[in-house]
């Protein structure tokens, strides 16, 4: 059956369909949890994929990490692929071990395209992880300024705190002034504190960020 989980990574349609037709189970997995679906969506084959769909590969099947479908192509940044799956009802806030969505590991991915086309589709731009962590938190740890601007616009809470204390502008404070300053100027708390008492200053201060610790 491992066949044609290697056929959906190679993108190879003709073998793909040459085994569903003989019999191969479209949802067998293989060592990892991984289905040809899964397959199919790492390597962004969207044919592979519509043809897998067809024959009935489960989009809510998750691998031994508890990752999805949509969340692999959601890494991948692999948004036609991520709307086949949506319209054949993959549930957009599904999470991982982890707790992390699609649109959290787009977001870390720095898949900003991803990110508006989940966003489309109703994800929670709020949801935190097992840490706290919101995608919001995961794009300005990153560095990812365009992907911080579209969560802000898409209503991401610039004042949300992760399990430690933290908020999106402590994470962005030892990184570039001009996320820090959009954060601050979509509402961020300068004056928040986390509970071990680290501030967006005193991590800019920490960090030798003279431009960000003038801005706060």
């Amino acid at each position: 059956m491992e066949d044609l989980i290697m056929a959906a990574l190679s993108g190879d349609e003709k073998r793909v369909g040459q085994l569903l037709a003989g019999g191969a189970d479209a949802n067998h997995p293989d060592g990892n949890g991984w289905t040809a679906l899964i397959g199919a969506a790492v390597r962004g084959h969207d044919r592979v994929t519509e043809r897998l769909l067809i024959a009935g590969a489960d989009v809510e099947h998750v691998d031994i990490k508890g990752l999805t479908a949509l969340m692999r192509a959601a890494e991948g940044g692999h948004v036609g692929i991520a709307d086949r799956l949506l319209g054949a009802k993959a549930k957009v806030d599904q999470i991982d071990n982890k707790g992390k969505t699609a649109l959290m590991r787009a977001a870390e991915n720095r898949r900003v395209a991803m990110v508006d086309h989940l966003v489309k589709y109703g994800a929670n731009v709020n949801h935190a992880d097992k840490r706290g962590k919101t995608a919001l938190m995961r794009a300005a740890l990153g560095g990812d300024g365009v992907t911080v601007d579209h969560l802000l616009k898409a209503g991401a809470d610039v004042n949300q705190t992760d399990t430690n204390g933290w908020t999106a502008l402590i994470c962005a404070a030892a990184g570039e002034a001009a996320i820090v300053k959009r954060l601050v100027d979509s509402g961020a708390n300068t004056r928040h504190a986390a509970k071990d008492g680290t501030t967006a200053r005193k991590r800019a201060t920490a960090a030798g960020h003279t431009n960000v610790v003038e801005l706060l």
